[in-house]
C-alpha cells in the first residue's frame, strides 16, 4: 500500500508562500506606480487591465495572490520566481519613468 505523502514539505511550502507573498507585494507596487504614471499624463501599456484596472491595488493584489495560490496548489511554484522577476523589472521600469518624468520637468 502506498504511503499519503504530503504536497509540500515545509520548506517547500514556506519557500512558496515567501514567494507568493513577494508577488502580491510587487502587484500591489506596480499599481502604486501606475497609478502615479497616469496621473503623470501616461497610460497604461497593458491592454487586458487598461486604465481602468491597471491601477486598482484590491485588484491586483488579489489578482496576484489568485495567480499564486493556483500555482502552489497545482505544484507549480516553481514557477513563481520568474515571475517575480518579471514585477521586478516592471517595477523598475514605471520607477524609472516616473524618476525620468520627474527630473525632466523640473
Amino acid at each position: 500500500m502506498k504511503t499519503l505523502r504530503p504536497v509540500f514539505g515545509d520548506a517547500d511550502l514556506s519557500k512558496a508562500i515567501r514567494l507568493g507573498a513577494v508577488l502580491v507585494g510587487l502587484n500591489i507596487l506596480d499599481a502604486r506606480l501606475t497609478e502615479v504614471a497616469v496621473r503623470l499624463g501616461s497610460y497604461e501599456l497593458n491592454p487586458l487591465l487598461g486604465a481602468g484596472f491597471g491601477s486598482s491595488i484590491p485588484f491586483k493584489g488579489l489578482g496576484a495572490a489568485a495567480i499564486a495560490l493556483t500555482l502552489v496548489v497545482f505544484k507549480r511554484g516553481r514557477l513563481l520566481k520568474p515571475l517575480n522577476l518579471g514585477m521586478l523589472l516592471v517595477c523598475a521600469w514605471n520607477g524609472l519613468a516616473i524618476w525620468s518624468w520627474y527630473r525632466g520637468s523640473s
